[in-house]
């Protein structure tokens, strides 16, 4: 009888450790909830980390800084420029999608940059390891050469590299970047061939070109406007489907019979599953910081060509450029 009865209790006992461990288990995911609802109620806490995939001073770079130097103050927390150069941008994008999902890690994408390179090799992130925030820059492509070059026309480049292959060499921001892949296009629709040189990023491409060590290269405007104003380096065309406002006089490539159009999205996303309570207060600072007087001064002195898409635009953007890159690499040679 003792042992049926200590048997008995022994259950009880068992039972009600049960039930108290049930208890405590929901009190602490109620808890946990509380606490997530609490942290996304009082983003941002500190500082927030913005990861450029490229070296200072470049487009991109510069772009990033006019930016988050306007939207801090709506913030009232820094954000911090992080430069990750490295492998054509694979790096710091690799590091911007395995980042933390907690919104103190954002970044700025370069497209088609971005998904052009899972395209070409195997890399260690994806389109779709990051979630779209908005959209900052629009920056046209333009072929560029030195204000002393030979070349002072499309036709005249056009003529050369046809009677000379491979002769003249082109810089660009890396194997397989958005540069690369707008003169490998033009190459392909001229009809010519060209010796492409890869760099680091925009700022070397130029000092490439700037010193005399390639002929030409395949820029943004925003990167080389004020060069091209100051005489130092001219553009022979511009890869849009409109003449450039400010440059009224170049052509672009349609007109002189090669449809290539080509510029590069500076986007900003968080890393795939950022809570969308802050995503949504990221995006809301951001577009209000874009639209800030501020802000529009300082990137029109910096020739920024601004062009805010939504999450939903710049997802499509990405999506759209996807497609674009599957076509088109399989007619031009980006190794």
């Amino acid at each position: 009888m003792k042992k049926f009865l200590v048997l008995i209790m022994t259950v009880v006992l068992l039972f009600t450790l049960a039930g108290c461990g049930q208890d405590n288990s929901a009190e602490v995911s109620e808890g946990a909830g509380n606490e997530a609802v609490a942290s996304e109620e009082s983003f941002p806490s500190k500082p927030i980390e913005v990861i450029v995939a490229y070296k200072a001073g470049g487009g991109t770079d510069t772009g990033a800084r006019i930016l988050t130097s306007a939207a801090e103050k709506l913030m009232d927390q820094p954000l911090v420029i992080l430069n990750k150069p490295g492998a054509d941008g694979e790096l710091g994008f690799t590091e911007l999608a395995n980042a933390k999902a907690d919104g103190y890690t954002i970044g700025f994408i370069n497209l088609p940059t971005f998904v052009s390179l899972p395209l070409q090799r195997e890399t260690q992130y994806s389109k779709e390891d990051v979630t779209p925030i908005l959209n900052h820059v629009y920056d046209p492509g333009v072929l560029v050469v030195r204000g002393d070059s030979e070349w002072t026309t499309l036709e005249e480049f056009v003529a050369y590299a046809k009677e000379n292959p491979e002769a003249i060499t082109v810089s660009n921001n890396g194997t397989g970047a958005s540069n690369h892949i707008g003169a490998a296009h033009l190459a392909y629709e001229a009809d010519i061939k060209l010796t492409h040189v890869p760099f680091g990023g925009s700022a070397d491409m130029l000092a490439a070109l700037r010193g005399g060590h390639v002929n030409a290269t395949v820029a943004k405007i925003s990167e080389v406007a004020a060069l091209a104003k100051s005489g130092e380096l001219r553009i022979l065309a511009s890869f849009t489907d409109e003449r450039l406002a400010a440059f009224e006089e170049v052509p672009t490539l349609t007109e002189m019979g090669y449809p290539v159009l080509f510029g590069s999205a500076r986007a900003i996303v968080a890393p795939k599953g950022t809570p969308d309570e802050i995503v949504q207060k990221l995006h809301d600072v951001l577009k209000e910081a874009i639209e800030s007087e501020e802000h529009m001064e300082a990137a029109k002195n910096a020739n920024l060509p601004i062009q805010y898409m939504s999450p939903e635009d710049l997802q499509k953007y990405m999506d759209d450029s996807e497609e674009y890159l599957k076509g088109i690499t399989t007619k031009i040679d980006l190794n």
